[in-house]
């Protein structure tokens, strides 16, 4: 099957937004029809008189959430849908409206991605949300349409719930089993074992406070030994610089199909954005180097006497498990009791040598996009996508 994005020149050397060509005899995913949405409320592009009843709506859709202040949740609203370093007029989030006020709303968030050496759209769909007293029309297909119908050459989101996927199969999109699997790596099973019966039982939680002390005894003499074992001498880290993601991504993912394109000065938005996250712990980004040469990198939540969230692994070739087990090691120093992640392909085979959980479990990656090459790089495992090109780290709805 031969696709017009096999040709031209590298993502990297251009800027110029790339068309891509629809595919012939049937290879074209189609549009979602918008026929049959008489019952939905109007839909039109998200504007800054839309911020406060924003706010106002995730209050309702999401109780729970933990912003201290409407006007914080104001601000974050405002930073991230209409002042991000991608921000495109073509791509604009979306919200629903009655009489009464906004019934709905569906972010998008811009990105740069490149297929088969070829630059192209992505939309990153996050916060959908629909008011209680819309539920009952198609307001929510109305807005999932609008976002999919957009110029873009990929939809994603990756922060989906089960009634999402549901919705996002009925439009056409696609669940990708891949990239839908978790891992969980143990560093100090037993303390991590306590925690994780301690939340289900008072009882339990009570015992294991007792028996942390000889839990963490036996994690630091298991740890001397896994130390010295794991880190050759040739092998250093030092602090991760967005200039050297933005330089080494298309290198180090070269052999995927589909990859995102960084930018120092996007990354360095993003980072700074996701490391207020502070309850996740403090975010960190470290380059792997052998020998003085940079051959891969991780950034991660370390959550000391918690779980640390795993955001990106980055590694050459040959180097995934060198750079693996240069994370684990510097989870344990940081006091980590487990890390947890997103699958990334490349990554199975130091996953399997460590013994890592793997689960299917939410939150859910889904894509969507009219060119069947692309939704079928990503159904392969053919893509370098992690929890960094996504929505995973939003927290409109979390606070």
């Amino acid at each position: 099957m031969r696709h017009e994005l096999d040709k031209g020149p590298s993502a990297t050397s251009t800027r110029r937004r790339v068309k891509i060509r629809q595919p012939a005899d049937g290879e074209e995913r189609p549009r979602a029809t918008e026929r049959g949405l008489a019952c939905a409320d109007a839909v039109r592009p998200l504007t800054h008189r839309d911020i406060s009843a924003i706010v106002d709506l995730a209050g309702a859709v999401f109780p729970d959430n933990r912003w201290p202040t409407p006007a914080a949740c104001e601000a974050y609203v405002r930073d991230l849908f209409l002042a991000n370093p991608w921000r495109d007029d073509e791509l604009p989030s979306w919200v629903s409206e009655d009489r009464s006020g906004l019934t709905g709303f569906c972010g998008v968030v811009p990105r740069r991605m490149s297929f088969r050496g070829r630059e192209i759209r992505v939309a990153v769909s996050t916060s959908f949300m629909v008011h209680p007293r819309a539920r009952g029309n198609l307001s929510a297909l109305a807005l999932a349409q609008k976002v999919i119908n957009g110029p873009q050459d990929l939809t994603l989101t990756d922060g989906a719930t089960p009634e999402a996927c549901r919705l996002w199969r009925g439009i056409g999109g696609v669940v990708p089993p891949l990239y839908n699997l978790h891992w969980v790596q143990p560093l100090r099973p037993l303390r991590y074992a306590l925690s994780v019966l301690g939340r289900r039982s008072r009882v339990v939680r009570a015992v294991s406070l007792g028996l942390r002390p000889l839990a963490d005894l036996r994690a630091a003499v298991a740890g001397r030994g896994r130390s010295a074992e794991a880190e050759p001498e040739e092998l250093l880290d030092r602090p991760l610089s967005t200039a050297d993601m933005a330089a080494r991504t298309s290198f180090i993912a070269r052999r995927r199909e589909l990859a995102p394109i960084y930018e120092a000065d996007s990354l360095d938005w993003l980072l700074e954005r996701m490391a207020g996250d502070d309850r996740k712990g403090p975010l960190r980004a470290r380059a792997v180097l052998r020998r003085g040469e940079l051959i891969g990198w991780y950034v991660y939540y370390a959550c000391a006497g918690g779980v640390g969230e795993v955001v990106q692994i980055a590694a050459g070739d040959s180097a995934h498990a060198s750079v693996w087990n240069r994370l684990l090691n510097d989870a344990r120093r940081e006091r980590v009791l487990a890390l947890r992640g997103r699958l990334q392909p490349e990554l199975i085979d130091a996953l399997a040598a460590s013994r890592s959980w793997l689960r299917v479990e939410g939150p859910h990656m889904l894509v969507h996009s009219r060119h069947a090459a692309i939704s079928e790089a990503i159904e392969r495992g053919s893509a370098f996508l992690t929890r960094l090109d996504g929505e995973w780290w939003i927290r409109v709805a979390t606070g």
